[in-house]
């Protein structure tokens, strides 16, 4: 009896776990929204954006729904006069529009941590900040009253879509972020470099690995099967031996 309930117990504390950590997830679903107390003041150049957009502020994010309204996206972030040293990971806001750094003590940005901004139309720096992938990146760059700004992100690609001098031949390339971009393969290429022309060999790819996985999920299913099988046979057989001897 002892046996069963203690399996019992392992069984409700993983279910406990594995709630745990799913509700700790969603709990930090927009924690970027407050690195910094307060939140977005309407005469703020984020809070007057957000304003025309009919966005609602959470902290220092403005939020709007997408397209399909299944899930509202950040697209303004003000953590101005935040006290910011240096800036490091902002991925749950690369949907952002608009964002204030300006008022902070920051030194240097590195341009990694906008790698996948392609919506970042605006961005607030201090003076000394350069913008993130250079001048270049941007199609105009402005300091007043002891902050920069860089406006309106340039597409490094070319503006026809297509085919790019950035990429390799017979693939297309598209924006990742202020002087980022990325390349994948066009319609019946792949491989290195996209050289190969035809569809991509998914089956024989994938079919040997998702066998192997198989296989292998039995073979550790059977191992740990025949460890819980015998781990219960001796706590059963340890239990009624302590009540034959009582």
């Amino acid at each position: 009896m002892k046996a069963v309930c203690s399996w019992k117990e392992h069984v409700a504390f993983i279910l406990m776990f594995i709630i745990g950590c799913n509700t700790s997830n969603s709990l930090t679903g927009q924690q970027v929204c407050s690195l910094c107390g307060g939140s977005v003041l309407n005469r703020t150049a984020v809070g007057q954006f957000c304003s025309g957009f009919a966005g609602l502020i959470d902290g220092r994010c403005c939020l709007k729904n997408d397209s399909s309204g299944d899930h509202e996206r950040i697209i303004g972030l003000d953590l101005s006069n935040c006290s910011l040293t240096h800036v490091e990971n902002l991925q749950e806001a690369s949907e952002v529009i608009m964002i204030d750094l300006s008022l902070n003590p920051i030194v240097n940005i590195s341009a990694d941590v906008f790698r996948g901004f392609f919506y970042l139309n605006y961005i607030f720096l201090p003076e000394d900040v350069v913008c993130p992938g250079g001048n270049t990146s941007w199609q105009k760059v402005e300091v007043k009253q002891g902050n920069r700004l860089c406006e309106g992100q340039k597409d490094i690609c070319n503006q026809t879509g297509h085919l790019s001098l950035n990429c390799p031949e017979n693939s297309l390339c598209a924006p990742d972020g202020p002087g980022f971009y990325e390349c994948s393969c066009a319609e019946n290429y792949y491989g290195y470099k996209c050289l190969r022309e035809g569809e991509f060999p998914a089956l024989q790819v994938f079919g040997p690995l998702a066998a192997s996985t198989v296989v292998m999920s039995l073979l550790l299913w059977a191992t740990q099967r025949r460890k819980v099988e015998s781990h219960f046979t001796t706590r059963l057989t340890e239990t009624d031996s302590s009540k034959r001897e009582c």
